[in-house]
């Protein structure tokens, strides 16, 4: 499997919202859920901070510069 099927399947997976994962019809015990908790919550910050630094460049880029 390349890099980029992974980072695709994992870009789709954690672009929805938070579902705690179930399988075969049976919850994974608490440090699996954990570690998936930690996982979905640091990608969702990823995006946050790259809207952030676009939001704060296009401000700075609005901005009027001093002369």
């Amino acid at each position: 499997m390349s890099n980029d099927s992974i980072v695709t399947r994992y870009q789709t997976f954690f672009a929805v919202d938070f579902m705690p994962l179930i399988r075969q019809d049976q919850a994974q015990g608490a440090p699996e859920r954990v570690a998936y908790a930690a996982e979905f919550a640091a990608f969702q910050l990823g995006q946050i901070d790259k809207k952030l630094g676009r939001l704060v460049d296009l401000m700075e880029r609005q901005a009027p510069h001093p002369s």
